[in-house]
């Protein structure tokens, strides 16, 4: 209890304090005042010592000394003896007589006191009967008691006819002192009584604001830093309680930044686009942000353990530390950057990393190299077919007129192909830009079908294809760009013959679907695998790579098809099965809507 009491344990050291400085003032009193009373007793012994001596000395009637010791024993407050120039008794008091014997009783009557008649031989009788005073304290053999004795020599025209002697017995004089010692220790045990009340009282006074100091402190430990210690003094207790006060303000504010710091944080971390995930080495998770989990396509809640394919590539890289590394999870290329730190909750060692998913940016150079690559080829055939017809042509190898047409049919067809290219690479820019502008107007859709299937039906017959259209009659009037849409349904006719083999099937449909116009182009092609399906509309991107260079495709067709349709307020999609063929169609809202 005291250990764990500042209180108690003031109180304890101030009334200890207290207790030893009156036990050390009354040991020093007692021997102060047991010595002043034995010295201040000697003195008055002495004093009527000598006047009894006097007043023997004056008496003229001898006889009558052997009565007097008792008398004079009462007006000295003393024992008193008298003793002739031998060293004879002449008259001793009896032992309870004069003040001094009170205290005696009658059993303290020693054997061999001294009576009349009894010689008195000792150094202290010599030395008196020699003329000197003498004062003795202690034990003495002549009353076989400790007694305090005063001698005074009995002198008649300066000859020492005898002497007084004086004594008290010292239980006494320690009666009295003993009354002294028992007031002083009265007095200390009231003094102990006021000084534990007030030491108390002190001790509650200067812990009062400790206390409240350790109660604003624990709501501070508990994030409560509105407790305030009140200031009742300008003493160093009242300049402690105002600058706990002051650190309190000062801490208040300082939290309150760093969670507006840390709100802060987690906020940018929660809004950054790359995924956050940090997580201790057994891989337990300690955080994430939603693009972490959007990224890797689990939940990352606090606390469970990161699957087993996930973390051995996630600990590469942390060995990789202020590298990038890619990872390949399922279908998915993400690129890691990680850094250790040690986790301040848990004192473990944790990793955290910044997850950002590359799939489409390596997909998107992969088709940018296969753009170059084909428009490369795409550029290369046509100009090598040009150059070699026309350079035939200049050094007359052509037999004659006919073969000279040919010639030039060839190369009139191969410019058509570069310029086709060419107007592909254009409206993918403009697109690309913002700049396409379309020129809107009244558009018969069953007309413009028939139109371009009739332009390409030669096509289909070189390539030994059948081309049906199939047109729901009646169709409402479309608001379009009839240019656009002719190119829109080009493109995919483009698409559907590089993909069909000889003997197959293109047909063009369309109908009104609800509130939209839905045209579609189908074929009996080898069909697009499903993994495949979600790419094809986007640019440079070909199903068959090595197929795609041989047949003329750019990998521009569908993309600019997907971006024409949505120009216009409309939607595209597409379905197929392997082996069986594909269907592309586009869907325009009609007018009204």
């Amino acid at each position: 209890m005291i250990r764990k009491s500042i209180t108690a344990k003031l109180w304890l050291l101030l009334v200890s304090l207290v207790i030893v400085s009156i036990l050390a003032i009354g040991v020093f009193l007692h021997q102060l005042m047991g010595s002043y009373y034995y010295r201040q007793q000697m003195e008055t012994m002495l004093s009527k010592g000598e006047m009894l001596a006097r007043s023997l000395a004056s008496n003229e009637d001898g006889g009558k000394l052997s009565g007097q010791a008792d008398i004079l024993s009462k007006a000295a407050g003393t024992g008193v003896m008298i003793i002739d120039r031998q060293g004879l008794v002449i008259s001793c008091s009896d032992v309870n007589s004069g003040l001094g014997m009170h205290h005696w009783g009658q059993g303290s009557l020693h054997v061999g006191w001294p009576v009349a008649g009894m010689h008195l031989d000792s150094e202290e009788v010599r030395q008196v009967l020699a003329g000197n005073n003498v004062i003795k304290r202690g034990y003495q053999r002549t009353f076989n008691a400790y007694m305090l004795t005063v001698a005074v020599p009995v002198k008649v025209n300066g000859i020492v006819t005898g002497a007084v002697i004086l004594f008290a017995h010292e239980a006494s004089l320690d009666a009295a002192i003993g009354a002294i010692d028992r007031l002083i220790f009265y007095a200390g045990l009231v003094a102990v009584f006021l000084v534990t009340i007030l030491a108390l009282f002190a001790a509650r006074r200067i812990t009062r604001p400790l206390k409240q100091m350790n109660r604003v402190a624990l709501q501070m430990a508990a994030g409560d830093f509105s407790g305030r210690v009140p200031v009742t003094s300008e003493d160093e207790l009242g300049r402690l309680a105002g600058s706990f006060n002051n650190l309190s303000r000062k801490l208040a504010q300082t939290v309150a930044a760093l969670s507006r710091e840390k709100e802060k944080l987690e906020r940018v971390v929660r809004g950054m686009t790359d995924g956050v995930l940090a997580f201790e080495l057994d891989g337990r998770i300690l955080f994430s942000n939603p693009q972490a989990e959007r990224i890797l396509k689990i939940s990352l809640p606090p606390g469970i353990l990161l699957p087993r394919e996930l973390m051995e590539p996630l600990l590469t890289a942390v060995k990789e530390e202020g590298e990038t590394v890619e990872i390949k999870l399922r279908q998915q290329i993400i690129a890691v950057r990680a850094a250790s730190l040690q986790w301040e909750e848990s004192g473990r060692q944790a990793a955290v990393t910044i997850l950002q998913d590359i799939t489409d940016k390596k997909q998107l150079e992969q088709l940018r190299r296969e753009f170059l690559a084909s428009v490369s080829h795409e550029l290369r055939t046509p100009l090598t077919l040009i150059q070699g017809y026309a350079e035939a042509m200049a050094d007359g190898l052509a037999a004659g007129v006919e073969e000279r047409r040919d010639y030039a049919n060839i190369i009139l067809e191969e410019a058509k192909r570069l310029r086709r290219l060419v107007d592909d690479l254009f409206d993918l820019n403009k697109i690309s830009a913002g700049r396409l502008s379309l020129e809107i107007s009244d558009v018969d859709i069953a007309d413009l079908v028939d139109r371009v299937a009739q332009k390409y039906r030669s096509v289909m017959d070189e390539h030994n294809l059948s081309l049906d259209v199939d047109v729901a009659e009646p169709l409402p009037i479309l608001r379009a760009d009839p240019g656009r849409l002719e190119q829109i349904i080009g493109n995919l006719l483009d698409n559907a013959y590089r993909h069909t083999p000889p003997g197959g099937q293109i047909r063009i449909t369309a109908a009104q679907a609800g509130k939209e116009l839905k045209v579609c182009v189908s074929d009996t092609g080898k069909g697009i695998p499903a993994e495949e399906l979600p790419y094809i509309w986007d640019r440079f991107y070909k199903v068959d790579k090595s197929r795609a260079r041989s047949d003329g495709g750019s990998g521009l067709g569908l993309s600019i098809v997907k971006s024409l349709v949505e120009a216009h307020g409309g939607r595209v999609e597409a379905s197929s099965t392997p082996g069986k063929g594909s269907v592309f169609s586009f869907y325009l809202p009609l007018q009204g809507n």
